[in-house]
């Protein structure tokens, strides 16, 4: 009889998925500062980082990209490895804002409006909205009568326009999306797309897999929050350690 080995055509994940959780989730929790860490907690027992809302997801991937580490971005949260962790169970933010309009009916969110339209100004030479923001750390500052939080662009800042972002999409179903994560409209989706139409809005994965920037108030945080981190391209050589 010949050796038997193991060797099959293992189906390999596309990417490796967690929750903050374990022994380094309580280190993490406390690097929150301010409004970061508005709405989230700690579960000792658990060893779980409970919550989830744009600042704390953007502090959080700053912090663990150069461990080759994200928090789940525009295009994860269509992953089928996303969508399990979180269905009927929990919503995800990923670190990313969007941009419809300078004026905003919430007006906590115009110090922060004022900062993405100069970052964007600074990277596009010119602001055309709606805009898909990424790439940025935060940090706590002074009270600005907005959230006390200053958005700091990275190497890796993007700003897009794409007019799938304008308020006037909200409620279009969706299936797949494209690289960037945007949904490819389809009105026999299985899944549905929400947008705001005005200010600026947070991105998230809703528990029942529906997607969208359609929060105006992009500090607030719950348990039901989880924020989900992703490990990169899976490998043969990290497939074989997980066997």
């Amino acid at each position: 009889m010949a050796k038997i080995t193991g060797n099959f055509p293992w189906n390999k994940p596309e990417v490796y998925t967690s929750f903050v959780q374990g022994a380094e989730a309580e280190a993490i929790y406390n690097s929150l500062k301010g409004n970061m860490a508005n709405g989230m907690s700690y579960d000792a027992k658990t060893q779980t980082l409970i919550g989830s809302n744009v600042f704390a997801s953007a502090r959080i991937d700053s912090i663990l990209r150069p461990l080759g580490i994200r928090v789940a971005n525009l295009r994860d949260l269509s992953r089928p490895e996303v969508m399990g962790m979180v269905k009927d169970k929990f919503y995800t933010d990923t670190p990313a804002l969007v941009l419809r309009s300078m004026d905003d009916s919430y007006g906590r969110n115009i110090p922060i409006i004022k900062q993405l339209a100069e970052a964007v100004e600074n990277k596009n030479g010119s602001v055309k909205l709606p805009v898909l923001i990424t790439g940025f750390d935060v940090k706590e500052i002074k009270d600005d009568n907005g959230y006390g939080i200053a958005l700091i662009p990275r190497g890796d800042f993007q700003a897009v326009h794409d007019m799938r972002l304008h308020g006037e999409n909200s409620g279009k179903k969706f299936t797949d999306v494209d690289e960037l994560g945007l949904p490819k409209f389809d009105r026999d989706g299985k899944r549905i797309w929400y947008a705001r139409n005005q200010g600026v809005s947070r991105l998230f994965l809703f528990r029942y897999l529906g997607a969208g920037s359609i929060n105006e108030s992009l500090a607030n945080s719950n348990s039901c929050g989880r924020v989900v981190l992703v490990s990169g391209e899976a490998t043969q050589k990290n497939l074989e350690g997980k066997l």
